[in-house]
């Protein structure tokens, strides 16, 4: 297993997209902080250093775990797409143990990324803050800081999955975008919240929210057991598929 994850490790290090990638992502999400406090709040928003307005100051999480879903997909799918999944099978038969190698290293990578993403914005915001009279941030830091990272690995995940069912990086990459910002955030938020908050999208944001902004949602630790529960159902189709189609 450890020469698998050195394989895969291996192929991230050498894919200038990648690197490319999660540049653009930490600049983005310090763009989307400083962008968030500098911006004038608007009448009837949340006041200016408040629980509300830090946690949307802070809200890195959905740009990190939609990256890291596409990072999921393009590290199975894209396997399929360039033809090297045939060599990779040859160079270790137990399929199963190829997919765990790729879940394994995209669940590291998404822990890292969230991680760091967030404590970048964290620094940022806190200097930020103090610089216009805020010194002591109102929210729980621990657990947007967990929240973040666990919500990046899990998405990172589900990409995984995604990309071994499909076999297909684009249409993987726009349908797995498409059910979490469209389907579940712009239809079934508002049809049926009830149902909305055990997906993978409504446990995504209770786990990195705090304030009013999770009141209607699950509760934290729940949000990340069904965060996980669902990494680890679609990741048991993956296998199941991947050990019984053909690799072509």
């Amino acid at each position: 297993m450890t020469r698998l994850i050195g394989e895969e490790l291996f192929k991230l290090r050498t894919t200038p997209a990648g690197w490319v990638a999660l540049a653009v992502t930490v600049g983005l999400g310090l763009t989307s902080v400083l962008s968030n406090i500098l911006v004038p709040v608007q009448p009837g928003g949340p006041a200016f250093g408040s629980e509300d307005h830090v946690n949307h100051a802070l809200s890195v999480a959905a740009l990190t775990s939609m990256v890291m879903l596409a990072m999921g997909i393009l590290v199975m799918a894209g396997e399929y797409r360039h033809r090297t999944i045939d060599q990779t099978f040859l160079g270790e038969p137990h399929r199963h143990r190829v997919l765990a190698a790729k879940l394994v290293t995209v669940a590291g990578l998404g822990v890292l990324l969230g991680g760091v993403t967030f404590g970048l914005a964290y620094a940022t915001a806190t200097v930020v803050y103090s610089a216009r009279g805020i010194h002591s941030l109102p929210v729980d830091v621990t657990q947007l800081w967990l929240g973040a990272a666990l919500a990046s690995a899990v998405y990172g995940l589900l990409g995984v999955a995604l990309g071994s069912v499909t076999r297909n990086t684009v249409a993987a990459i726009v349908g797995g975008i498409g059910w979490a910002m469209i389907v579940e955030i712009g239809i079934l938020q508002s049809l049926v919240p009830d149902v909305a908050k055990w997906l993978p999208t409504g446990a995504g944001v209770a786990v990195t929210s705090v304030g009013s902004a999770g009141n209607e949602l699950l509760s934290p630790i729940v949000a990340a057991v069904v965060l996980v529960g669902w990494a680890a159902v679609l990741a048991a189709c993956a296998a199941r598929l991947t050990l019984t189609r053909e690799a072509h």
